[in-house]
C-alpha cells in the first residue's frame, strides 16, 4: 500500500493495481522520478522537486525507496511492466518507417495528380531508400530496450 498525502487529503494505492512503473532520470532541472501507471491516472514520485531552479543532489534516500517500491510493485503486481527511457527501440523504428513510407506513396501520388511523374517517383524512391535503411537496423536493436528488471536494478539507473 502506497499513501499520497496533499495536505488534509490522502490517497491509499493499492501496489497490486500498478500496470506500469517508469524511472525518469534527472536531466538538467528536472529532478529524478518514478512514474507509476495506474488504471485511472498516474502518480508521479520525484527526488524532490518537480522543476527545481538550481541543481541539488538528489538524497540519499531516494535510490532505496524506489529499488524497495520496484521490489514490491514486482511482488504485488506481476503483470507490471518496468520501463525507463530508450533511445531507440524497434517500435521506434518501424514507427518512422511507416511514416516513411507513406509520405514516399503521398509524394508519388501528388507529383502524378500534377503530371510531373519522373520527379515525384525520383522523390518518393528517395524517400522509400531511407525507410529501407531504418528497418535494416531492426536486428541490431533489442526488443527489451526501456526495459529493466525490479529485482536487480543496475546501480547507475537511479542516478
Amino acid at each position: 500500500m502506497l499513501v499520497e498525502e496533499h495536505g488534509r487529503r490522502t490517497r491509499r494505492i493499492d501496489l497490486s493495481t500498478v500496470r506500469r512503473l517508469h524511472l525518469t532520470p534527472a536531466r538538467g532541472r528536472l529532478a529524478a522520478g518514478a512514474i507509476l501507471g495506474l488504471p485511472r491516472g498516474q502518480l508521479g514520485v520525484y527526488s524532490g522537486q518537480a522543476l527545481s531552479l538550481r541543481p541539488d543532489p538528489a538524497p540519499e534516500s531516494y535510490a532505496p525507496f524506489i529499488a524497495a517500491l520496484a521490489r514490491e510493485v514486482a511482488a504485488a503486481s506481476p503483470t507490471a511492466r518496468f520501463t525507463v527511457p530508450a533511445v531507440a527501440t524497434q517500435g521506434t523504428v518501424v514507427g518512422a518507417a511507416a511514416l516513411l513510407g507513406g509520405g514516399a506513396l503521398a509524394v508519388g501520388g501528388f507529383a502524378a495528380a500534377a503530371g510531373q511523374l519522373e520527379i515525384g517517383l525520383t522523390l518518393a524512391s528517395h524517400m522509400a531508400f531511407v525507410a529501407v535503411l531504418a528497418l535494416a537496423v531492426l536486428p541490431w536493436l533489442d526488443r527489451s530496450a526501456g526495459r529493466f528488471d525490479p529485482l536487480a536494478i543496475p546501480k547507475g539507473l537511479l542516478g
